[in-house]
């Protein structure tokens, strides 16, 4: 008989107690961890490694350890940008979440297995990684998790990513988060340490193993389901505008530069001005065969999910898709041991993930994002100021009364006098760190948007620093929009039990 996944010491002991900790008593007992001086660092880790230990995947990719784990990185972007008991909050908050699923019955309890790799000791790196190639596309999760199990001693993070991606690509326009998930687990053991590979990945792994489900709904939702499956079904045609144009050829340009400006900007436009956000690769792939370098073209795309999104009414809080998209992206095209193909492939594949497609019904005839607030008088602290109040006088959106998708949601007029104010901050070039540090703060109030909230600020704050002037700033908007979308949402319990928590530890 198997035994189950256990930890050393003292990961062991943080682990259970998120695991063991009643929810109701879960927040406050955080808060006198970090308060006592715990690692910030640690306690995500065990809120990661306990989500993954102790829940089940679920038939979607709401609940156990998918969006939990996803958010490690961007809670620990977010805790390390704010100061005080502000940089405590979206520790307490990703703790939570790991806690409540782990007690939800339909997520929890849990059980991962030990599983001994056996005579895969010792492999050479290729038949290894062959192998779980093989056991992946066969959909056989045990027999691929002993395998990465095997490989995480042998191969590089980025080798193990090539295999995930033959499978996470094609089902990127199924789900995004077929490709989002292993991302963004990657980018957690960055943060928190890849000696914590072993457990964190194994659920990403059967989530690539098991089979997609095809079976679209009828209505609106079936049509942009059956689009995405339609595309899953001839991925071979994306390859073909790579392969075709020797896209993936090693000489070509990589690093982008000023001389690009115009051409990055040229290329924004055009995607934040299509009717149907498929078509982008096309555009992208023009563009690459034109000279464009790849990271020119990363740019360009994720300046158009910014304008995009800033053209849509959508005003749902999980729409977040287009941005933490790109900022997967960037980081695969920057992955050692990734080969130029797969890199070029992920790029192109932007525009094809459901989510992303989703908002094409949601879209504006005009592609002016934001015209600003000129009238406004005040300087940029009143400015500033004006936005936080903005943000705060959203009327409130209770998510149990929801009465259909939270897709359908849309942004009420107040949202939009959010964007103008943020728009005419960017417009006046005034000090974009307090502005993306506001964003933080004020999203850590959130616990309903299943660290939704948090992905998409530090994916906006990390795509602002890699653009480019003057286009960025549309970055800084887009993170407005969306605290103000995120600001609706009620109940919202986790964040006034903390304070007070950490209020009363520090009395």
């Amino acid at each position: 008989m198997a035994g189950l996944v256990t930890f050393a010491e003292p990961t062991e002991r943080l682990v259970r107690f998120v695991e063991e900790t009643p929810p109701g008593a879960i927040v406050a007992a955080a808060c006198a961890r970090l308060r006592a001086g715990e690692s910030p660092r640690a306690m995500l880790a065990a809120a990661g490694l306990a989500v993954s230990r102790s829940t089940e995947l679920p038939p979607s990719h709401h609940g156990g350890p998918v969006h939990p784990v996803a958010g490690l990185q961007a809670v620990g972007g977010l805790a390390a940008r704010l100061r005080g008991d502000s940089a405590m909050l979206p520790v307490v908050q990703s703790v939570a979440l790991a806690n409540k699923h782990v007690h939800a019955p339909e997520m929890g309890p849990g059980a991962m297995p030990e599983i001994a790799i056996g005579d895969l000791a010792g492999k050479p790196k290729r038949e290894l990684l062959d192998g779980f190639a093989f056991e992946l596309g066969r959909r056989r999760a045990a027999a691929a998790e002993r395998r990465l199990l095997a490989l995480l001693g042998a191969a590089r993070p980025g080798e193990i990513m090539e295999a995930l991606l033959a499978v996470a690509l094609p089902r990127n326009a199924l789900d995004d988060h077929y490709l989002l998930y292993p991302v963004y687990a990657f980018r957690a053991l960055d943060d928190i340490g890849w000696e914590h590979a072993a457990a964190l990945l194994r659920p990403p792994v059967r989530f690539l193993a098991r089979h997609p489900m095809l079976e679209p709904p009828g209505g609106e939702r079936g049509a942009i389901i059956q689009h995405g499956i339609d595309l899953y079904r001839d991925f071979a045609t994306l390859e073909a505008l790579v392969d075709d144009r020797d896209l993936a050829r090693a000489d070509r340009r990589f690093e982008t530069g000023s001389d690009e400006d115009a051409a990055v900007d040229s290329l924004a436009a055009a995607i934040a001005a299509l009717d149907l956000i498929a078509d982008a690769p096309q555009l992208t792939a023009d563009a690459l065969a034109g000279g464009l370098s790849a990271m020119g073209a990363c740019e360009a795309q994720s300046l158009a999910a910014a304008r995009r999104y800033l053209r849509s009414d959508t005003g749902n809080p999980f729409d977040v898709h287009y941005h933490t998209g790109m900022a997967a992206r960037r980081y695969l095209l920057r992955l050692p041991g990734l080969s130029r193909r797969a890199r070029t492939l992920a790029l192109l594949s932007w525009g094809q993930g459901y989510e992303v497609r989703h908002l094409d019904r949601t879209l504006r005839p005009s592609a002016d994002s934001a015209a600003g607030a000129p009238g406004f008088s005040g300087g940029a602290q009143a400015l500033l100021a004006a936005v936080a109040d903005s943000i705060a006088r959203q009327p409130e959106f209770d998510l149990t009364e929801l009465a259909g998708s939270i897709a359908d949601l849309k942004a009420p007029e107040s949202v939009g006098e959010t964007v103008a104010l943020a728009a005419e901050y960017a417009r006046r070039g005034h000090d974009t760190a307090p502005f993306l540090d506001l964003m933080a703060e004020l999203v850590c109030r959130d616990d309903q948007s299943e660290m939704h909230a948090y992905k998409l600020q530090q994916a906006a704050f990390e795509e602002y620093a890699a653009s480019r002037e003057p286009f960025r700033r549309v970055h800084l908007v887009a993170a407005a929009k969306h605290a103000a979308c995120v600001a609706r949402l009620r109940p919202c319990t986790v964040h006034p039990r903390a304070r007070a928590a950490l209020a009363a530890l520090a009395a």
